[in-house]
């Protein structure tokens, strides 16, 4: 090659260097600018003690502030024998320390109430009732919780009322209405947890209970249980298929909830069905790990429901069939929330969830602080 082509030659090829960097240089700053001008979603995580052999959400509240919005503290429950009380399962102590905590993490917290967890589910139901069908016990019920909210610097709530009787619709969306009412004065927010509902049979069986359009009209925020699609009542299965949840998203916007007002529920655990058995264990996903790894088995991917499960036979025979939620399942999600511009998400619960949805929240949604 003469000396003058050579030179030609490598003078283009400099510049086909420089220009590649600067195609690679405008494409990561288009990137950053995509990451930069979404619009930012609220991420809360509920928040529990150790329950048993399950983690509690402290640690991954230290661990994963940055990459969230608000913790909802799962510490009350109705008085079953004081209309219009509650129970909590914390100390004072205990409470102000989370609290504090979270706000110098700049973290907002809300309180969460619910009618769970009695000896029986119609006991939830009447304790629930007690306060919907009668003036007075709702006054004092919501009185109570602005002192509460007040007294331990509360910055919302999070009504999870989950099993209703049907005749108390309409006492549920007025109550949420005088709370939201008496709250707002406060400078509180409230937002209220309903059964995902599909319109179809897909429906959580506890789903006709809840008044969307009229909830979604009063409160600040609907937090749909997009969770247990399949559960220990069900054939194994995924615990949020990604058609389902996007069903579930359709039918709160045809019901005139505003997508600024929807928080879509993620979930952090998986389900362990024994089928020998016929039962089915809650479970993290650290704990679910620990089986595929024990039992050697494979995980595989489900693309109808975008979501992986694995299969195992235990030391008695048994089998396994294990479905559950992880970082890639996590995604496709996540791309609902953008495809319809929906608040945000929340997370039941933190302590249970793949350590990997820290990487893929921030990389699929901006996190609102």
């Amino acid at each position: 090659m003469a000396k003058n082509s050579y030179r030609s030659f490598t003078i283009i090829s400099l510049s086909m260097v420089f220009l590649l960097m600067s195609s690679c240089s405008q494409s990561q700053r288009k990137e950053e600018e995509y990451k930069t001008n979404k619009t930012p979603r609220e991420v809360l995580g509920f928040y529990t003690e150790q329950e048993g052999t399950l983690p509690g959400s402290q640690p991954t509240v230290n661990s994963q502030f940055t990459n969230l919005s608000i913790i909802a503290p799962f510490w009350y429950k109705l008085d079953d024998k004081r209309p219009g009380n509650l129970i909590d399962s914390v100390t004072v102590d205990n409470k102000r320390m989370v609290i504090q905590s979270a706000h110098e993490k700049q973290l907002k917290v809300y309180m969460v109430i619910h009618n769970l967890f009695y000896e029986t589910e119609e006991k939830g139901k009447q304790v629930a009732s007690n306060i919907l069908q009668n003036d007075k016990n709702r006054d004092v019920f919501i009185q109570n919780l602005r002192n509460e909210m007040n007294q331990f610097k509360y910055d919302g709530i999070n009504i999870d009322m989950e099993n209703l009787y049907l005749n108390d619709r309409d006492s549920f969306s007025l109550l949420i209405k005088k709370l939201s009412d008496a709250l707002h004065r406060d400078g509180k927010v409230v937002t209220v947890s309903v059964p995902a509902n599909t319109g179809d049979s897909r429906a959580n069986p506890w789903s006709p209970w809840f008044d969307y359009e009229k909830i979604g009209q009063y409160s600040d925020g609907l937090m749909i249980m997009t969770y247990d699609e399949h559960n220990p009542r069900t054939e194994p299965g995924s615990s949020a298929s990604v058609d389902w949840t996007e069903a579930t998203i359709r039918y709160a916007l045809k019901h005139e909830v505003p997508p600024s007002k929807i928080l879509l529920g993620i979930a952090g655990y998986g389900w362990d069905w024994d089928t020998t058995a016929g039962e089915a264990k809650y479970s993290s996903y650290e704990y679910l790990m620990g089986q595929k790894t024990k039992y050697k088995a494979n995980v595989l991917w489900d693309s109808r429901s975008q979501t992986p499960h694995f299969g195992y036979v235990d030391e008695e025979q048994h089998s396994h069939q294990v479905w559950f939620e992880n970082s890639d399942s996590l995604r496709h999600k996540l791309d609902l929330v953008e495809k319809y511009n929906l608040r945000g998400i929340g997370i039941w619960r933190l302590g249970l969830e793949d350590p990997n949805y820290w990487t893929t929240i921030p990389e699929k949604i901006k996190v609102k602080k």
